[in-house]
């Protein structure tokens, strides 16, 4: 973007951490030009009134002026960085503008997980103030990852058919003709069908009807509406051509297709879905993992019921591996824009799922047709969590304080007391207390110094050594454990210190993983501590 102006020189004002800002004050107006960087994690940012998810990778490149807030739509497991930056003509002697040449005043792409490494080591060298080298080498190795080739005056034959396609998703409503379409492309309607039919395997109108019926496929699962209403709304002006393309398409009618969803060839986009819907009785046709975060106890359950394991990197949806399973369903939590258009093309899509567990396992319940399945699943894990509390009641003192604390590379944080369902467990449904110093921002992972750990000075203390594909801990958890800090802290001098794992109490606190939770919270403090008198 700078080779725009040769004159132009970028000079970064502030670095700051971006979870951070964004916990203390849930809306920050940017008063220059900035990037967002997210290093680790996943959340929902409204950003100048548009949501978008973002993950780990994604670097947001924002106009002076730009409005960031939490939406709290979710849980806000993430970090990254917020390079606030000033552009200077030198020619001019003067500050210019820096314009996002997009209708939201802002873009979104990704950086090479070796961009992410080289600027955390670069942070992890340095303390604050951060030297103006080390703020000015951050700044020019993200505005580099922005630098696009030019868009040359003429489009290809592919790009001129893609404009068509989009035409459809965004339109997929309204009436449209062969040759409408032809001419958006440029062509003649023969031509266009032809070149068409090449690149996607059936003609526009075939394609056209294919996306409106997954659609009415997503409202059918996802609302009460009739399927007459359905039809009108993703563009059939005649119910009974809707019903008869539906069942070809399909396989079914509409109202068998509903009620009989648990036999189709469904993809979660999550292990954790993945345990709920076996729970229940239903099989999963495929489930993405991540191989580092899959406890053993999962991928044996998977491969017992038959299930296709997609392993993918972490953060990563390799879209082309889910589509040549070719299934019927895509289920999923958050999904980038970008990523559910491109699913949305072969299937219905199901996202915006609840977070807290008790409310997935009634909503997959209803989905698949197995209310009771799910009432019973609900209250057996009441049972097993009221028994553990009360066996924990019995064996620890009342004023006793718990602490789960991250170990990262760059440094703590420490769970909100609703910001995980393994938080969830131990605070709201054990009934374990949290250092009162510490009580903010239930709904976060916070940042934790030292000091403020030896401020708590918890009883108990669950110590999660964040496993990522792209970095490590270990330095970071050797740190802390040689630390005086660590060394004075109650529960270390009473041993009473457990790591747990976060492919487990992160990314799998499910059905049958809140079991295993629960059998290791007993473990760590039933077997191991007196009974308090």
């Amino acid at each position: 973007m700078l080779d725009s102006n040769p004159n132009w020189l970028a000079h970064c004002t502030e670095i700051k951490d971006l979870a951070k800002s964004l916990f203390q004050k849930s809306t920050i107006h940017l008063d220059s030009a900035a990037l967002l960087l997210i290093t680790d994690g996943q959340t929902t940012l409204s950003i100048n009134g548009h949501n978008e998810h973002i993950v780990f990778g994604h670097l947001i490149a924002l106009d002076s002026g730009a409005v960031i807030q939490l939406t709290y739509t979710n849980r806000l497991d993430f970090s990254g960085y917020l390079i606030s930056f000033d552009l200077y003509d030198i020619e001019m002697k003067s500050i210019c503008n820096w314009s996002i040449d997009t209708m939201n005043g802002y873009s979104i792409q990704r950086v090479p997980e070796t961009v992410i490494a080289d600027i955390r080591m670069s942070l992890a060298k340095n303390i604050d103030p951060l030297p103006i080298t080390i703020k000015q080498f951050i700044l020019y190795s993200l505005l580099k990852e922005l630098q696009q080739e030019r868009p040359t005056d003429a489009y290809t034959l592919e790009q001129r058919i893609e404009q068509t396609v989009v035409y459809m998703q965004n339109k997929y409503n309204q009436m449209m003709t062969r040759d409408e379409l032809a001419a958006i492309a440029g062509y003649s309607p023969w031509y266009y069908s032809r070149k068409f039919i090449e690149l996607y395997d059936k003609t526009p109108i075939a394609y056209l009807i294919s996306y409106r019926i997954f659609r009415a496929q997503e409202m059918l699962l996802t609302t009460d509406d009739l399927s007459q209403n359905i039809a009108k709304k993703v563009g059939f002006d005649d119910v009974q051509n809707f019903s008869r393309q539906f069942k070809r398409i399909v396989g079914r009618p509409p109202k068998q297709f509903k009620k009989s969803i648990g036999d189709y060839r469904v993809c979660f986009l999550s292990p954790a879905h993945a345990e709920i819907a076996i729970a229940l009785g239903v099989a999963p046709h495929c489930v993405t993992v991540t191989s580092s975060l899959t406890p053993t106890y999962q991928k044996m359950l998977f491969h017992e019921v038959g299930i296709t394991i997609l392993e993918m990197p972490q953060y990563v949806i390799q879209q082309d591996t889910i589509v040549q399973q070719q299934p019927d369903l895509i289920i999923g939590v958050d999904l980038t824009e970008e990523t559910k258009q491109h699913f949305q093309t072969i299937a219905p899509v199901i996202t915006g799922l609840p977070y807290d567990l008790k409310s997935l396992i009634r909503y997959f319940g209803e989905l698949f047709h197995k209310e009771k399945e799910a009432i019973q699943i609900i209250r057996e894990l009441a049972t097993h969590v009221e028994v553990l509390k009360n066996k924990i009641q019995q064996h620890i003192a009342k004023d006793a304080t718990v602490l789960y604390l991250r170990v990262e590379e760059l440094g703590y944080r420490y769970f909100g007391e609703s910001s995980s369902d393994s938080a969830i467990l131990l605070y709201q449904e054990l009934g374990l207390q949290m250092p009162d110093i510490l009580r903010a921002n239930e709904n976060s992972f916070n940042t934790c110094s030292l000091q403020q750990l030896v401020a708590a000075n918890p009883t108990y203390l669950f110590i999660e050594k964040r496993i990522m594909d792209y970095y490590t801990a270990d330095l970071s958890l050797a740190t802390l454990q040689k630390s005086e800090q660590w060394a004075n802290l109650d529960a270390v001098k009473n041993k009473r210190v457990f790591y747990v794992d976060t492919g487990l109490w992160i990314n799998n606190c499910s059905v049958f993983g809140k079991r295993k939770i629960m059998q290791q919270i007993e473990q760590s403090i039933l077997a191991v501590y007196p009974k308090t008198q």
